[in-house]
């Protein structure tokens, strides 16, 4: 994890107190970044699978007629 994350300040509104009205949420905003980042890597991750399974697929039918050749 980096030390350095960008992250947005989220205003949380008039439902605070008044003694804290200048309160910022900053876990929202990078939580909603780690989100967005972990589901790019999942659907890169299941992207790579998908090309290894039809890669085997066709690995499958190249030794079956390496075999029937025998």
């Amino acid at each position: 994890m980096r030390a350095n994350n960008a992250f947005e300040l989220v205003y949380l509104g008039p439902e605070q107190p008044k003694a804290e009205a200048n309160v910022y949420d900053l876990g929202a905003r990078q939580t909603e970044n780690s989100c967005g980042r972990r589901i790019k890597a999942l659907e890169h991750e299941n992207a790579l699978l998908m090309l290894m399974i039809s890669e085997l697929g066709t690995d499958i039918m190249r030794v079956r007629g390496l075999l029937a050749g025998r």
